[in-house]
């Protein structure tokens, strides 16, 4: 991979962070927020529940998929850390085991939750992942977006949404350059 593309690739998705993460802030700033001393409510007293700020959020992942002519059981995890009332940092990976080649999976994102709807909150993401392939196969980067919409039910949540996700220095001649897939979770909080 070009390491030009690679810092360019860091650079936007730090541009994103704090571009959004700036309208976020001046967004609850200029909606008559209450003195600074009060802004530093506890998660569980903040009126954005499981999305406020200084809420942690760990997720496990499991599933089945197929690639290059091979059945692959997925397994990975994934730690998020909310910036602000609905904007969260987070790492996952993920590893595509029982068949070789060995394929593993890390990825940065940042996700925005739009807490102030009622039981339907829209969230909307963007990500970079590194994909390392094992054997005689190049590793690869990738990045993309996703969007989708989380349904609460009590303690309990339900999200479907679409990622778009397009690979870095893909040769279009040979491969599709990039992938729309959906996304479905289910978590719970107490």
């Amino acid at each position: 991979m070009n390491t030009k593309k690679t810092m360019l690739m860091i650079t936007l998705m730090a541009v994103l962070v704090f571009s959004l993460g700036s309208t976020v802030v001046l967004a609850q700033i200029s909606q008559n927020a209450p003195p600074e001393e009060d802004i530093r409510i506890a998660p569980l007293n903040n009126p954005a529940g499981p999305y406020a700020k200084g809420s942690k959020s760990v997720n496990i992942v499991g599933g089945m998929s197929s690639t290059l002519g091979q059945s692959y059981l997925i397994l990975g995890g994934g730690f998020s850390y909310y910036l602000a009332n609905g904007l969260a940092l987070g790492i996952s990976g993920e590893g595509w085991i029982l068949q070789d080649p060995t394929i593993w999976k890390i990825s940065p994102d940042l996700r925005y939750t739009f807490w102030k709807m009622d039981k339907i909150k829209p969230y909307v993401g963007a990500f970079y992942r590194r994909t390392f392939v094992g054997g005689d196969y190049d590793d690869y980067d990738s990045w993309g977006g996703r969007a989708g919409v989380a349904y609460r039910k009590g303690g309990s949540y339900v999200s479907l949404g679409v990622v778009h996700e397009e690979f870095i220095d893909c040769n279009a001649t040979l491969f599709d350059c990039n992938i729309t897939y959906p996304e479905i979770g289910f978590w719970f909080s107490f």
